[in-house]
């Protein structure tokens, strides 16, 4: 199901073994088990994507729990419009630590759906490949590569999640298969309200809208509020782009505010039809 990001062909996995494609393209197996698909010429800086501070913020956040109901709506919905027999793929572009990806799986609870993701973060993608191997889960596997340019083959994937990460809504579409299910998630009109009432003089709501020219199947709202220590505050805040807008003042006043913090999310669930191949 991957191909070569440098001419598209489709790659030769064998465990342990570096991946191959045959027009003589190689890419080695990292000791974590992840694989770097990220030509030098797809990278915009030496190191793109999410930095140190920032993954290790998230991966303690959420291994934590915070955002649960967020993964745990997901997977009710795959199993009421899917069933438990007709899944067998599931990415997540943008995977980041992996988290999302480890929760599905233990929720789904089948041994026979692969799960598999990329991110354009090299440390991210080790941090989900070790956790990976930490809790045994063999039919994960990571790879370093952009979502604008996805390593996979056309209509592989029965269910694509997109949790916070750009993605080319064109490749989202090439890689899944004819009634998959793509699951956007994006922050709904009062997500993390409090910490941009400090931030901003003026609030202005997040107003999500779904993409145009895809099938559209439905909508989901969760929202929540969580009461969290200034330490979780702090792993909250640098998971956001504020951390790297907001000053040091403004960046003190979201943590130390006491109040809970509100959590809204929005996800658009497109389906593939067979119009749309």
């Amino acid at each position: 199901m991957w191909q070569c990001p440098l001419c598209a062909s489709p790659l030769s996995v064998q465990t342990n073994q570096p991946w191959r494609c045959d027009n003589g393209h190689s890419f080695d197996v990292a000791k974590q088990g992840y694989v770097n698909l990220l030509p030098v010429q797809f990278k915009k800086s030496l190191q793109p994507g999410d930095d140190k501070a920032m993954v290790q913020a998230r991966e303690a956040f959420l291994n934590a729990g915070f955002y649960d109901p967020l993964i745990q709506a997901i997977g009710a919905d795959i199993r009421t419009h899917r069933g438990d027999n007709t899944v067998r793929s599931i990415y997540d572009a943008g995977c980041g630590e992996g988290y999302y990806l480890r929760q599905l799986s233990a929720l789904l609870d089948d041994p026979q759906i692969v799960y598999q993701g990329n991110d354009i973060a090299k440390n991210a993608v080790i941090r989900a490949a070790k956790q990976a191997q930490q809790h045994q889960l063999t039919q994960h596997q990571y790879v370093v590569a952009s979502s604008f340019h996805l390593p996979l083959q056309s209509n592989q994937i029965d269910v694509l999640l997109q949790i916070f990460a750009p993605i080319d809504s064109a490749e989202a579409l090439r890689v899944l298969n004819t009634g998959g299910l793509w699951y956007q998630v994006v922050p709904n009109q009062s997500h993390l309200q409090e910490f941009k009432a400090h931030l901003y003089d003026t609030v202005t709501p997040h107003a999500p809208q779904a993409l145009p020219d895809i099938a559209l199947v439905r909508e989901l709202d969760v929202a929540f509020t969580l009461t969290l220590t200034s330490i979780q505050k702090s792993q909250l805040f640098t998971m956001t782009p504020y951390a790297h807008s907001a000053n040091a003042i403004k960046r003190a006043l979201c943590i130390d505010d006491p109040s809970a913090v509100t959590i809204d999310f929005k996800i658009f669930v497109y389906q593939l039809t067979a119009e749309q191949e």
